[in-house]
């Protein structure tokens, strides 16, 4: 055999190792990229948590543990933080891994030059918030690297959840050694180098991406699985037949309506429970008619959400009214009675609203409607459509792409949008930072000076309780003014073989590879 064809095969050996080694992951989009940095959406998330390693990581249960960091201590002012990076840690590549790898990742995440969605993560660092407005230099981070296993940061206010922060894709670091070299191709297989449990050997786009274990990884010998390969598809019928075939270890995820021959068929396979996350719908503002709250407030009213949760979602999902939900520690979950009416009840006050704001059978408010494709986000789409009918709206429905909507959302390019967020830490301002100014994450029209006076009080004060106070206020204003339109917590819902072992359920939806094995 020619040698050219030996060395095609070794490489594709390596690249994709023996069935009974591999974890075969499915998931839903295609990634729209592999940069911790850039990478957005449960997809890309789930590997990159197999790729890289903050200071701190999440363990089985989800809670935070050491990471890349050893050990790390709070300033007595609550407004710095050291963390002690463990000894002899590399890249995969064998190039050495220090507290400065830190100092530069921060630093690039914050360059407005590369237009990081989750930069805002890092605002409660003294200096972030300029030096990704472009109004201050880099070196003005207050982050330092005392030596090579020593990290500073200071803090521009008492941040309690800083270390969780630390647990983000986006605060991991990124191989400036790399990036330097190769721009934007760094993320590319046969170039990418990382520090998590898996490295990147093969993409085949809108097929397959596959992550080979990482000898050089600082646990390597406590990983049991060799290899993954994720699977990206819109379809989740097609999911659940490849799930029932053999085909996929671990489905992200499966069409509701399936629930009772999953329970029937393959018993065992289903895990449900909560979720950091909420699914809501944004409305520009800055144009008309949605610049209107009495519009604004009857699209809200006129929304069946128990509906939606009982016939179009699977267990596990709850209605929502308030942007923050009920799992979000040392936060009163908020409530509305006006939402307790009959749906009949609802929808004349919504009508009333209409009429008020100069809309009715002359005069149909209308306005373009975008969601994504995927199956489930599309039936809720119509659904809500035809909700927002009853009270004689006329919305056209603008389907998509998840990329595509993700870029409308991102340029602010729609009329209303649907829209899903799962926190990557635990606390409130997770989720109102969603509604703030000047957040990276907010992909709302919706400015407001109260509500974000209230956010910065939370900040300032340390003072536990007047800190959640305020927090709490932002939220019921955000309700008042109906910044955006909640319409349930979802459920964090896997199909998940069972002779894969060591997964736990928890309300992060992060089950990282490096903690499964398999018992066929």
């Amino acid at each position: 055999m020619p040698y050219g064809k030996l060395l095609i095969i070794a490489v594709a050996a390596l690249a994709f190792p023996s069935e009974a080694a591999t974890l075969k992951r499915g998931t839903n989009a295609e990634p729209r990229s592999l940069d911790p940095q850039l990478g957005l959406g449960n997809s890309a998330g789930m590997i990159l948590n197999d790729l890289f390693e903050g200071l701190l990581t999440v363990g089985p249960d989800g809670k935070p543990v050491p990471g890349v960091a050893e050990s790390w201590s709070a300033g007595a002012d609550g407004q710095s933080y050291t963390f002690t990076l463990r000894p002899g840690l590399t890249w995969s590549d064998g190039h050495p891994l220090a507290a400065e790898d830190f100092v530069f990742s921060f630093r690039r995440l914050l360059d407005p030059a590369i237009a990081a969605t989750f930069a805002s993560f890092l605002y409660p660092i003294a200096g972030a918030r300029d030096v990704n407005a472009g109004r201050a230099g880099p070196e003005t981070l207050g982050v330092r690297a005392v030596d090579p296993r020593t990290l500073e940061v200071r803090l521009a206010f008492r941040a309690p959840y800083f270390p969780d922060i630390m647990t983000a894709n986006a605060a991991a670091p990124v191989p400036g050694h790399l990036i330097e070299r190769h721009g934007a191709r760094w993320t590319e297989p046969g170039i990418m180098v990382s520090n998590g449990a898996y490295v990147l050997s093969a993409r085949v786009p809108q097929t397959s991406i596959t992550a080979t274990r990482n000898p050089k990884y600082r646990d390597a010998a406590a990983v049991k699985i060799d290899a993954v390969v994720y699977y990206p598809s819109d379809d989740q019928g097609a999911a659940l037949k490849r799930f029932r075939a053999g085909e996929l270890d671990i489905a992200l995820n499966f069409p509701a309506e399936q629930i009772a021959l999953i329970e029937r068929e393959l018993p065992g396979t289903l895990r449900v429970g909560p979720t950091l996350g909420v699914f809501y719908i944004m409305l520009n503002q800055a144009r008309p008619p949605l610049d209107d709250r009495r519009v604004r407030r009857a699209l809200s009213l006129a929304i069946d959400r128990d509906g939606i949760v009982a016939k179009l979602l699977p267990p596990g999902a709850t209605p929502a009214i308030g942007l923050v939900p009920p799992t979000i520690s040392n936060f009163t979950h908020f409530s509305n009675r006006d939402h307790e009416e009959p749906l009949d009840a609802r929808q004349k006050r919504a009508r009333a609203l209409l009429t008020e704001a100069g809309y009715g059978a002359n005069r149909p408010l209308t306005f373009s409607f975008k969601f994504d494709t995927l199956e489930q986000n599309r039936r809720i789409g119509t659904a809500v459509i035809a909700m927002w009918k009853a009270i004689g709206v006329v919305a056209t429905p603008d389907a998509g792409g998840a990329q595509a909507v993700d870029r409308d959302a991102r340029t602010r390019n729609y009329d209303t949008v649907r829209w899903t967020w799962f926190a990557p830490y635990d606390d409130a301002t997770s989720f109102l930072g969603l509604l703030e100014g000047g957040e990276s994450t907010n992909r709302s029209t919706f400015v407001d000076a109260e509500f974000d006076q209230l956010m910065n009080l939370a900040r300032k004060t340390g003072d536990p309780a007047a800190r959640r106070s305020f927090l709490e206020q932002a939220e019921r204003r955000a309700f008042d003014l109906q910044a955006v339109i909640p319409i349930y917590y979802p459920s964090n819902r896997r199909l998940v073989q069972t002779y894969v072992r060591g997964w736990q359920e928890n309300p992060r939806a992060v089950n990282l590879t490096r903690y499964l094995w398999l018992e066929r």
